[in-house]
């Protein structure tokens, strides 16, 4: 069955219902209709609304409603949980004073430093024959990648608060390594030099935030499904407005879905400069372009990946990290794993 992200954000632009199908309409223009059969994510920006009838056709279906403001989610919709979550939360909260809490800040850390050496190692074997020099700097950059994920483990301390200037170091450190290596593998032309998140100012690192953007509504799903607060994180630090467990869990998902994704669009020049507008020293993602960006993402979440033996979804492998980390707080998992994708 088709599945689809339906993402609006022009000014003006209404989001309603007509019978079975989700109507998108522009000063009296019907833009589109879909079915909400047929889509498993809708995002509101800017200055685009969207009525009663369709949130309520679409919480009928399970397709939540993300509302974003500029790069950041503002709010969501979804159906009703109906699940019991005072103990769930009480665990949440009494972690973060623990060793409990410890241990989910490294994991998250190692799941995405180890996915960064993994998305490196995807990129070199890809380039192998073409060529060889590329593929040996890639393997060396994920090399130390993986190193200074294996050094997170190292990091000692009693709560949270003790350990993370250091475990957010190193995370900092892989991350440089990273996207060094990621620079090597994108056109000259698209301008990208280093991670840049508000406002990206080129179109790669505009690309990066559209994708992280939908992650985050999807870790924010999960997390709500789940009973979780996603307010209150382990490795990102507390914030008023800042939904840190949502950062968090997001940390093991932005390689194998997002950097993926958008690294290959450019490297196979399917988007380039001329698929964004530059506007006041920021560059945003338009038109034709933006439905690319958006269909390779929505193939990758629905893309299914080995995981203990079976092969899921990946979007619902963020539901299950989730449900681990309910798992661990209460007692009834020994320890918590992050997600490490393979692609053989």
């Amino acid at each position: 069955m088709c599945c689809l992200i339906l993402w609006v954000s022009t000014h003006g632009c209404k989001v309603g219902r007509k019978g079975r199908l989700v109507r998108v309409t522009c000063n009296g223009e019907v833009l589109r209709e879909v079915p909400a059969s047929k889509l498993t994510e809708v995002i509101v920006s800017g200055r685009a609304s969207i009525s009663s009838d369709a949130v309520q056709l679409l919480a009928e279906n399970g397709v939540p409603v993300l509302f974003m403001c500029g790069w950041r989610p503002v709010a969501l919709l979804h159906g009703f949980f109906m699940h019991g979550t005072v103990l769930t939360r009480r665990e949440q909260m009494a972690a973060y004073g623990d060793g409990r809490g410890v241990h989910l800040a490294k994991g998250f850390v190692r799941g995405g430093l180890v996915n960064k050496a993994q998305l490196l190692r995807y990129f070199a074997a890809s380039r192998g024959r073409s060529d060889r020099e590329l593929a040996d700097v890639l393997e060396e950059a994920a090399s130390e990648v993986f190193r200074i994920a294996c050094d997170v483990e190292g990091v000692e301390g009693d709560t949270v608060d003790d350990v993370r200037f250091e475990v957010m170091g190193l995370e900092a450190e892989g991350t440089k390594v990273y996207y060094e290596a990621v620079r090597l593998l994108l056109p000259d032309g698209v301008g990208f030099e280093r991670r840049e998140r508000r406002p990206p100012r080129d179109p790669v690192n505009a690309a990066l935030s559209y994708g992280y953007t939908l992650l985050d509504g999807k870790c924010l799903s999960a997390v709500a499904a789940c009973g979780l607060e996603p307010y209150a994180g382990f490795l990102h630090a507390d914030r008023s407005g800042k939904p840190s467990l949502i950062l968090d869990l997001s940390e093991e998902f932005r390689q194998p879905a997002v950097d993926r994704a958008v690294i290959s669009l450019f490297s196979r020049r399917v988007l380039g400069r001329e698929d964004f507008k530059f506007e006041g020293g920021r560059v945003v993602l338009e038109g034709k372009g933006r439905e690319r960006l958006l269909k390779a993402l929505n193939d990758r979440f629905k893309g299914e990946v080995r995981v203990d033996g079976s092969m899921i979804p990946l979007e619902n492998v963020i539901f299950r990290q989730a449900r681990m980390i309910v798992r661990y707080l209460l007692g009834k998992a020994p320890r918590y794993e992050p997600y490490v994708f393979t692609w053989h």
